[in-house]
C-alpha cells in the first residue's frame, strides 16, 4: 500500500503540489493521503477529486488565487481589538475556510465521499493528544482540514465535540506515524515544512511565533521519519522541498515559483533518492553559543 504524506507548510503549501505532481507523472499512485495543516488543506483536494495530474492543476490554481487579505484580512486596528478582548487568535480562519471550500468538489462533505482513503490530524489543546480524521467515513471534512489547518495564536481553536483543536503539526508535523499503522508499506513523505538554512535572527512577534513552531516542528519530523527507518516492512522516502528562507508567512505571491521548485525537487529525488532522514540544523554552521555545545539527538547519530 503506497501512502503520501504531506507535512505542514503555511503558505509553502504550493511545494507540495509540484512534488505531487511528479510523483503522479512518474506513475506513483497513492492508495491512501495523510495531510497535516497546509498538507491536509492539500491532500483533502487531492483525496476528494482523486489524485490525477488535472487535479494538481487545480491545486496549484487554488494556491494562485489565494490572497493575504482574504486569508488575513483583519487590519492592526481589529487586531489590537481581538487581543484586548482576549480573543482566542489574531485572525479569524474564515478565509482560509473560503479557500478550501471552493477547492472541494461539490457535494463532496465527509471523508467517506472522497476517491482516496484520506486522514488528516489536528491536536486537542484540552488533552494534548493528537486525534486522526478518516477512520470514521461520515466525519465532516471542511472542519477536519480546518482545525488541522488552525495554527495556534495566529488561528481560532475549533470547537469539536468535547475537543477544542489546533494544527496537528502542534504533535506530528510530518504523520508518518500514521500511514504506517493503516498499513502503508510504501511511504513519500513530502516534507515542506523543512529547512536546513541557518536564518537570520527572527524579528517581531509573528516572527519570532513562527519560528518558535517551526523549530517544533523540525524536532517532530525527525522523530516521526526515524520510526520508519527502524521498521525494515516500510520503504520509506522522505522529500524535503523547499523555497526562500526568507519568505514571510504572509507572502502568497510566490505560488507558481513554489509549483516549479517542489516539482524539481521530487524529480531530483526520483532520480537520485537521498538518506530518508534529513540533517538537523544543528548538521549545518551553528552559531557560537559561549558556554554551551550544539545537540544531536541520539536517534539519528551514524547518518
Amino acid at each position: 500500500m503506497i501512502a503520501f504524506v504531506l507535512s505542514g507548510a503555511g503558505n509553502r503549501g504550493p511545494l507540495q503540489v509540484g512534488a505531487v505532481r511528479a510523483l503522479l507523472e512518474a506513475g506513483i499512485m497513492p492508495d491512501m493521503i495523510v495531510g497535516t495543516s497546509a498538507g491536509a488543506l492539500n491532500g483533502s483536494v487531492l483525496a476528494a477529486h482523486g489524485p490525477t495530474l488535472a487535479v494538481t492543476e487545480r491545486m496549484e490554481q487554488v494556491w494562485a488565487s489565494a490572497k493575504v487579505d482574504e486569508i488575513y484580512p483583519e487590519g492592526i486596528l481589529e487586531i489590537l481589538w481581538r487581543v484586548k478582548s482576549k480573543a482566542n487568535s489574531l485572525f479569524t480562519s474564515d478565509g482560509m475556510r473560503k479557500l478550501l471550500a471552493r477547492a472541494l468538489p461539490a457535494g463532496v462533505t465527509t471523508f467517506g465521499q472522497c476517491q482516496t482513503q484520506l486522514y488528516t490530524t489536528a491536536t486537542d489543546l484540552r488533552t494534548s493528544r493528537l486525534y486522526i480524521f478518516g477512520d470514521k467515513p461520515d466525519a465532516p471534512l471542511l472542519d477536519a482540514v480546518t482545525a488541522s489547518a488552525s495554527i495556534p495564536a495566529i488561528h481560532p481553536p475549533i470547537r469539536y465535540g468535547g475537543a477544542q483543536l489546533v494544527d496537528g503539526g502542534v504533535v506530528a508535523n510530518v504523520p508518518v506515524s500514521v500511514a504506517i499503522d493503516r498499513g502503508a508499506k510504501t511511504i513519500y513523505a513530502i516534507n515542506a515544512g523543512y529547512n536546513e538554512a541557518v536564518l537570520d535572527p527572527a524579528q517581531g512577534v509573528l516572527e519570532v511565533l513562527m519560528r518558535t513552531l517551526s523549530t517544533m516542528l523540525a524536532q517532530n519530523i525527525i522523530q516521526d521519519i526515524a520510526r520508519a527507518k527502524a521498521d525494515a516492512t516500510v520503504d520509506m522516502h522522505h522529500i524535503p522541498v523547499q523555497t526562500d528562507a526568507d519568505l514571510s508567512f504572509f507572502d502568497f505571491s510566490q505560488s507558481k515559483k513554489m509549483v516549479a521548485q517542489g516539482y524539481a525537487a521530487a524529480k531530483a529525488y526520483l532520480a537520485a533518492p537521498a538518506p530518508m532522514i534529513p540533517a538537523m540544523p544543528a548538521a549545518a554552521p551553528a552559531p557560537d553559543v559561549p558556554g554551551a555545545t550544539p545537540f544531536m539527538p541520539p536517534y539519528i547519530t551514524g547518518i
